[in-house]
Formats: structure tokens, sequence, C-alpha cells
């Protein structure tokens, strides 16, 4: 029997395995392409609100090269719907 969580609105979250399935968890990226990571902590799944990008072997912030600490388990090209904006003025 399959379980459904809903949110406080009465909206359905998705499970892991939905949303697992929107990602590719079985490669990595081709090495300095930006992609939306996802990631796996103790309480549940989450996006980074940054693009990354695999490099040297770890997965890094696009925009600063700085080194992800997390437990990225997914990942998938940015689009340009879902491109991001800096949260710093440039």
């Amino acid at each position: 029997m399959k379980s459904t969580a809903f949110f406080s609105n009465g909206i359905a979250m998705a499970t892991f395995r939905e949303r697992l399935a929107d990602f590719i968890s079985d490669r990595y990226p081709d090495e300095e392409i930006p992609v939306e990571a996802l990631c796996k902590d103790n309480k549940g799944t989450y996006v980074i609100p940054y693009a990354c990008c695999r490099f040297d072997d770890e997965w890094r912030n696009f925009d600063t090269d700085e080194t992800v600490a997390a437990n990225v388990i997914g990942w998938r090209l940015v689009s340009e719907r879902r491109r991001y904006r800096p949260l710093r003025k440039r």
C-alpha cells in the first residue's frame, strides 16, 4: 500500500522515487556543464539553489567554483526557464 504525504495546503508531496525520476542518477554530467543538483540528507531531498558542475572529480558551484559540500544523488541540465539569478549584484 502506497502512503502519500501532503503539505498543509493539501498538495501531495512527491515520493523519493518520483523526485529521483526527474533527475539523472546513473552517471555524471560532462565536466563544466551547469546542472541542477538533487541532494539527499537525513531529512529528505532538496535541489541546490544555484547551478553546479562536475570538475576534477567533485561537485562545484558553477559561478564561484567552490566545492559543494552535499550528498548529490542526481542531476539535470539547467533549462532556460529554470535559469538561476545570482544572489549578489555584479
